[in-house]
């Protein structure tokens, strides 16, 4: 079967792969319909997240059960389904004390980074991992179970209120996903701080905000400016710091390398809190809901697809060149797909 490989940083391409067999008995075999192509796999392509080589990439997936193994009863062959790729063994330390999303054995089985992953036909999970897709969603909304499920993870993390004067940095599947989240959660306005003026573009030819959230191309921060910043950039925290008010949250999402200066007194003299969030913690099943229920509006955000022999150029069109080895804020899609 052909997959979309990583052989190291810059260094990706379509090669073929073994398709994979039934083994154990609570195994399932998911034939890949539809898998989003994530900011995770952007920064494995560019050297800024760390992966295995000569895996398959891709994580955020849903498709068609076509093999099952003799212990599995809860789906059946031919089944619609979303893939929950984040392993969690359930009787480490870390995940007896609820820390799923840090399950001790994390290193050697996550999807798309440790163990091959999705941008490929064939994908082999367990029965624990899969749920039900609604026959009215499509696949490409059902892959998105994934991305949310983190950002209401972050969102449980931070115990957001109707009333903090909000701001999103970054206008991606992420941020976007996450004003989704927190209107669900009773903040009905905001700003989202976008860099790319083509991605600003997109937002508002798509009607994708709400008329009480506004998007504006930069970031300047000014004292006392909003009690929760959510950064999916991952390099704004610098600036976050002079824009928190007082009793402010800080949620770290993005997956970037860099260095920034604060001053650690500031933190405990202002009572800031600064919180960092990875993957899914007891929340895939609640953005499986929310997806199945389909009312979020993702048709608005879902706005390229591509098949796996056109993942470069998908890849190009989210700003990263494999060709020049440039990552860059030229980006001409919100949500890019991969469908097969």
């Amino acid at each position: 079967m052909k997959a979309i490989v990583y052989s190291g940083a810059w260094d990706i391409d379509i090669q073929d792969k073994a398709e994979p067999e039934i083994t154990l008995p609570d195994e399932v075999i998911v034939e890949i319909k539809a898998t989003g192509i994530c900011g995770t796999d952007l920064s494995i392509i560019s050297g800024e997240y760390m992966a295995k080589p000569n895996v398959i990439i891709g994580h955020e997936s849903a498709g068609v059960i076509v093999a099952k193994g003799s212990g599995v009863e809860s789906c059946e062959v031919g089944q619609r389904v979303i893939i929950d790729p984040t392993y969690f063994c359930g009787y480490c330390e870390n995940c007896r004390r609820g820390q799923r999303n840090h399950c001790l054995h994390k290193s050697s089985t996550e999807a798309g980074v440790s163990i091959d992953g999705t941008f490929t036909k064939y994908f082999k999970t367990t029965k624990h991992f899969i749920y039900p897709l609604n026959d009215n969603i499509p696949f490409e909304q059902g892959a998105m179970s994934e991305p949310l499920s983190c950002v209401l993870t972050a969102v449980k993390k931070l115990a957001v209120t109707p009333f903090m004067r909000t701001a999103i940095l970054g206008g991606g599947p992420i941020g976007l996903l996450f004003y989704m989240a927190l209107t669900q959660h009773g903040v009905q306005e905001g700003v989202i701080y976008e860099a790319s003026r083509q991605r600003i573009k997109l937002i508002e030819e798509n009607n994708v905000l709400s008329k009480h959230w506004k998007i504006e191309p930069a970031f300047i921060p000014q004292k006392n400016q909003y009690d929760l910043i959510i950064d999916t950039t991952g390099s704004l925290l610098e600036k976050s710091m002079q824009a928190i008010a007082d009793g402010g949250k800080i949620s770290m999402m993005g997956l970037r390398n860099n260095q920034q200066t604060i001053n650690p007194r500031e933190i405990a003299d202002r009572s800031i809190s600064i919180i960092g969030s990875i993957d899914s913690m007891d929340t895939f099943k609640h953005a499986v809901d929310m997806i199945n229920g389909g009312r979020m509006g993702l048709e608005k955000i879902i706005t390229n697809d591509y098949n796996l022999d056109d993942f470069k150029l998908a890849i190009e069109h989210l700003g990263v060149n494999v060709g020049t080895r440039e990552r860059s804020n030229n980006i001409s899609s919100l949500k890019s797909v991969i469908t097969i």
